[in-house]
């Protein structure tokens, strides 16, 4: 068997449960940075691994080659009889689910068992945020659950990929979203929650970032957080400041009196396909009606 999951700490549970087989961390936060259409895995890799490197998280050169050794051992899927996939039901998750889904409807799979466990709860974890929390015998007990993956799971998820990988904007899902920056005051929903953190005092990183966690359904990686706050802080007017308070524009922005991308004198962030870029967001999120406008006035 090859179990694919979301991280290397699931993988280390893997083999303390005695899982048989080879395992993939297959953990790209497709939520953060551009993700065009692409011709490939390969050429994607390339994309990712400068943006990464932009947002401050290594060196391209190394970044790329982890991306390319991940997409070796997963063009080796024919060296098993099953590949298992493993899998929650964030954000995170999801877009993840999508790419290898398509990834895998173009392949020919032969005689190769596609398979997948995905849960959304667990009676002994809760509350429950994703396999991470699980021991290795408790992961081991999920194993013969697992399902095959359908025909119409598979086109939907390369749909729903194809979609999310366009210029223009996919119907959901919501919490992708809700990333885009707010009809009202600009700030994608993780900015308002860390502003909402930073309001109840100066804190260390790690604070803050459990206490915009506190708002989430389903708490994202601190990287992903951090990424975020760093843009909340070194922006031309900082809507926090470096003991992570709220500054003056932070708390004009909470009361509904300022516009975050005007603040900061346009916008340059990439939603999957979608690059919104220039003095006005092509797309806002619209909370009210729970919808994308286009163009607003």
């Amino acid at each position: 068997m090859l179990h694919i999951t979301n991280g290397d700490s699931v993988v280390a549970r893997f083999r303390d449960g005695g899982i048989p087989g080879q395992y993939l961390a297959w953990a790209d936060p497709l939520h953060d940075g551009p993700v065009p259409e692409t011709a490939n895995l390969l050429e994607l890799a390339y994309i990712r691994a400068r943006a990464f490197a932009g947002f401050g998280w290594g060196g391209e050169s190394a970044i790329l080659q982890t991306f390319l050794s991940k997409i070796q051992a997963l063009s080796s899927f024919r060296d098993h009889d099953e590949v298992v996939l493993w899998f929650e039901h964030d954000l995170f998750d999801e877009l993840l689910v999508w790419q290898l889904l398509d990834w895998f409807r173009g392949q020919n799979l032969g005689a190769v068992r596609l398979s997948m466990v995905r849960i959304d709860s667990h009676p002994e974890i809760s509350p429950f945020f994703g396999l991470g929390q699980l021991t290795g015998p408790q992961l081991a007990a999920l194993l013969p659950t697992r399902k095959p993956v359908s025909k119409q799971q598979m086109d939907a998820a390369s749909t729903n990929w194809r979609q999310f990988c366009s210029e223009t904007p996919p119907a959901g899902p919501k919490r992708l979203l809700e990333e885009y920056p707010s009809v009202g005051d600009g700030l994608s929903r993780l900015e308002r929650e860390l502003l909402l953190a930073a309001e109840q005092g100066p804190a260390s990183r790690e604070t803050l970032y459990r206490r915009a966690m506190a708002f989430e359904e389903c708490p994202w990686g601190d990287a992903s957080v951090f990424l975020r706050l760093d843009g909340l802080k070194s922006a031309t007017n900082p809507a926090i400041a470096s003991d992570c308070s709220l500054t003056p524009a932070g708390r004009l922005l909470l009361d509904g009196g300022a516009d975050w991308v005007a603040l900061q004198g346009g916008i340059d962030r990439w939603i999957g396909g979608v690059h919104l870029v220039g003095p006005s967001p092509a797309y806002r999120w619209a909370p009210g009606s729970g919808t994308l406008i286009g163009n607003p006035t």
